[in-house]
């Protein structure tokens, strides 16, 4: 019994014989069996009849483990069986032999869903003639349900060897494109063609033509769907292969150029990308529209490089629906990763211009404003993006339970991380002839505020100012309409004023807190309305979340707690003991 590394076991399936010596080698009929199913037998009679190979209803799955690793990590999904015969006879001084193999039907795929299919074959025929300075392949297959390819090439074993051939291809079945890009979902179109090779197989000269029509495909990650597409490959006199293409996104057309070529110590895929109006996200979290003008290159083993320069004159960024990844802490240590050996298999080399136009806006958070400005943004292979440039936010912020005008906004990259600016902001309002205000400065990883009024008063006043429209010494413990505007003011001022403002609204606390229910701080007011029963109000220090908070004292350190705020629910059952 063989057993390899890899794949299924074969076990003999009788006894066999072999003799080998003095320039002779005998092999009786011997056949193997795989666990898989499928037989492969041999004999051989050398020099003399020559060596004879024969596989029976050989299944695809044995290849399985053998091919390149998927992105994701799992296994590919091969069907179908082979029928093959191969025969080495000797020639002289020398050996030529045949192969010929088919195949009723298969498939690959990326998982046991029939509508998976990336590729699927019918009646497939293979013909190789070869021996030791050339081989010739002739392929003939359906493709799907309608469509076929066929073709025929020859070349030498050395590197230098004279190369021809061509391929024919007619297919309206496109679903083999998701393995380029795994955003790629339900591509449609047609592809048809015939190329034509020659010159050598070190340095091989395409000719003929390729043409695809009617393309549509949709990027569900984007939100967007490319329609009424079309490309063409076109061979020229020097070996390369000249692209052309366009695809229409929302109200805008994308045109691709560029060529195709393994001449020269250029990189081989050159594309130059440009559009107006192209729509590029049209998602919960981000509707823009760009107009790009970029350029691409890329070579075997070498980083995908992208410059140029990209305007996105309308957008609309939502930033409360914007994913907000949770970081391990500096001590967590992960035994048992998914993926240990995972790395970027493409890595990118970035050199882009990034425009934001006249009608980018930004929502949430308390935030309705404009962005303007334009940024530079670099990376080598394998490093975290920088950046370079200023970006100017316009408009109004909800901060303090109030409605604040943006008159400085500046955000600043001087060649640190994209996600890190330098920020420099000032808000304010104007209060019967005050104006009070809050500025935030430094980087945004660890901004600092500061709270401010035109009158000089002290930040409890100037807070006071800012969030309820007066003094702090005119709010009195009667006015409990005030109480939702007292609880933003905590909010936003944190323990500068709850000792003052909570002792005059009569509360039994008033700080800050953390909210799960939020995903952030808060500064909430309550108080106890028996002493079992607590009854809790808080409002999110970013923007214009709230939660209350009901609290039961089940018995002496044991309570059950619920939270409802304006993102989501939750209770919990609390047990304390004191040591």
């Amino acid at each position: 019994q063989l057993s390899p590394a890899r794949g299924a076991d074969w076990r003999l399936q009788r006894a066999t014989q072999m003799r080998f010596g003095g320039g002779r080698l005998a092999l009786a009929p011997t056949c193997l069996r795989s666990s898989a199913g499928g037989e492969l037998c041999a004999n051989a009679d050398w020099p003399r009849r020559g060596l004879d190979v024969n596989a029976r209803a050989l299944p695809l799955s044995l290849i399985a483990s053998y091919l390149p690793p998927r992105a994701d990590g799992q296994p590919w999904q091969v069907r179908g069986v082979i029928d093959a015969q191969a025969r080495v006879i000797p020639a002289g001084g020398t050996w030529r032999g045949t192969a010929h193999v088919t195949s009723a039907q298969g498939g690959l795929r990326t998982d046991a869903a029939p509508s998976a299919d990336l590729l699927r074959w019918r009646s497939l025929d293979a013909r190789l003639v070869f021996d030791p300075a050339r081989v010739q392949v002739d392929l003939a297959s359906g493709l799907f349900d309608r469509s076929r390819v066929q073709g025929r090439v020859a070349m030498g074993w050395a590197a230098h060897a004279p190369l021809s051939g061509n391929v024919a291809i007619d297919t309206d079945e496109l679903t083999w494109m998701e393995l380029l890009s795994p955003d790629i979902v339900e591509p449609h179109g047609r592809l048809s063609g015939r190329i034509t090779l020659a010159g050598t197989r070190l340095a091989p000269v395409l000719g003929g033509q390729a043409r695809l029509t009617g393309f549509t495909t949709e990027l569900p990650a984007l939100g967007i769907a490319l329609t009424q597409g079309e490309a063409t490959l076109d061979a020229l006199p020097d070996g390369s292969a000249r692209i052309a293409g366009r695809a229409r996104s929302g109200e805008g057309v994308l045109t691709v150029d560029g060529r195709l070529g393994w001449r020269g110590t250029g990189a081989p895929l050159q594309l130059n990308l440009r559009g107006h109006n192209v729509q590029v996200a049209n998602t919960r979290q981000l509707r823009a529209v760009a107009d790009p003008d970029v350029q691409v290159t890329t070579s075997a083993g070498q980083p995908i490089r992208v410059t140029g320069q990209v305007v996105v004159p309308t957008a609309l960024l939502m930033l409360e629906r914007l994913d907000r990844a949770v970081k391990a802490s500096a001590d967590v240590v992960v035994l048992d990763p998914v993926d240990p050996e995972a790395k970027v298999k493409t890595p990118l080399a970035l050199d882009l211009a990034l425009v934001a136009g006249e009608d980018v806006r930004l929502q949430g958070f308390g935030l309705d404003g404009r962005l303007a400005g334009r940024v530079q943004v670099r990376s080598s292979a394998g490093a975290a993006p920088t950046a370079r440039g200023q970006m100017d936010v316009s408009g109004r912020y909800v901060a303090y339970g109030q409605r604040l005008q943006i008159r400085r906004g500046v955000l600043t990259w001087s060649g640190g991380p994209v996600g890190d600016p330098i920020l420099d902001i000032r808000a304010e309002r104007d209060v019967g002839g005050i104006t009070a205000g809050i500025d935030v400065r430094g980087r945004a990883s660890a901004p600092g505020a500061n709270v401010w009024s035109s009158n000089g008063a002290t930040q409890s006043e100037a807070l006071s100012y800012l969030a309820l429209g007066r003094p702090l010494g005119t709010v009195g413990g009667e006015q409990g309409q005030q109480i939702g505007a007292a609880s933003a003011a905590l909010s936003a001022g944190g323990s500068l004023l709850a000792s003052e403002l909570g002792a005059r609204l009569g509360l039994d606390d008033a700080g800050v807190i953390d909210s799960r229910t939020l995903g952030g701080s808060v500064l909430g007011i309550g108080k106890y309305l028996s002493p079992r029963l607590y009854v809790g109000y808080g409002v999110s220090l970013l923007g214009t979340g709230q939660v209350l908070t009901l609290k039961y004292l089940i018995r002496r350190g044991v309570d059950i707690e619920i939270e409802t705020g304006s993102v989501e629910s939750r209770a919990s059952l609390n047990y304390r003991k004191e040591k």
